[in-house]
């Protein structure tokens, strides 16, 4: 069994005023700290980027990350980051991602998205088989949340069979923090093993929304065994920064 060297989160606010995620340096570094320890080793940083608001360069994200993991160092951090984006889907996405005007997570193919959470079923399809059309791989960002996708099962399973997306759920809905059904439908999905991603979708260092994954992992560990939960927590994401297929 490969030793395990602490998780990897794939979706995160910690980029300091970006977004409406960490507020200043100072509770980014604080949040580094919190995600440390709960044994989070790898950071993908998906600042928002949304079409009606302004929002940070792909440069301007590398180079906030690279002066955050300075900062970080400095600190004695043990906490490595990588640029991203948590994009709302929008026509003329794929293109965007082609030229680069948009961060894939880590500059690998994968795609982090996220839809309103009352979209069309068939709007979402289209948008996620149009993305895989041109060549990357989408991640459905917290899937719990998307009303037409999570009310039949066999919807959810016929989206990634139809589009190759795969699906990201946030910590937080696995232990119930963001109450009861969120709870159990993330657990559902779980359980039906539609589930690729746990990420923490971090945007302050305290409450619902804080850097932490240790009682999900352990929740997940429990149920599920422990192959399930390094492949979740620490090999599908580890596939994510070696730009390869899970």
């Amino acid at each position: 069994v490969r030793i395990m060297n602490g998780w990897i989160d794939i979706h995160s606010h910690v980029l300091p005023m970006v977004d409406d995620g960490a507020e200043s340096v100072e509770m980014a570094l604080l949040m580094l700290r919190t995600a440390a320890e709960e044994e989070i080793e790898k950071i993908i940083l998906t600042p928002h980027q949304k079409a009606d608001r302004r929002c940070a360069t792909p440069e301007g994200i590398l180079h906030r990350m690279e002066e955050l993991q300075e900062l970080a160092g400095k600190e004695h951090i043990p906490v490595q980051l990588y640029p991203g984006n948590e994009i709302l889907y929008r026509h003329g996405l794929a293109e965007l991602l082609e030229q680069r005007k948009i961060r894939t997570l880590a500059d690998s193919r994968y795609v982090l998205i996220e839809f309103f959470p009352g979209e069309d079923y068939s709007y979402i399809r289209d948008a996620l088989g149009r993305v895989t059309s041109f060549g990357f791989w989408p991640v459905l960002a917290h899937v719990e949340r998307y009303v037409n996708v999570i009310n039949r099962m066999d919807r959810a399973a016929e989206l990634k069979e139809d589009t190759g997306c795969y699906f990201q759920v946030n910590a937080a809905s696995i232990i119930g923090r963001y109450g009861i059904a969120a709870k159990k439908v993330a657990r559902k999905l779980l359980r039906e093993g539609l589930i690729d991603f746990i990420a923490t979708d971090a945007h302050r260092n305290e409450g619902i929304r804080s850097p932490k994954m240790k009682a999900c992992a352990e929740w997940v560990e429990k149920r599920m065994g422990r192959e399930r939960m390094e492949r979740i927590f620490c090999r599908n994401p580890e596939a994510i920064l070696e730009d390869r297929m899970i």
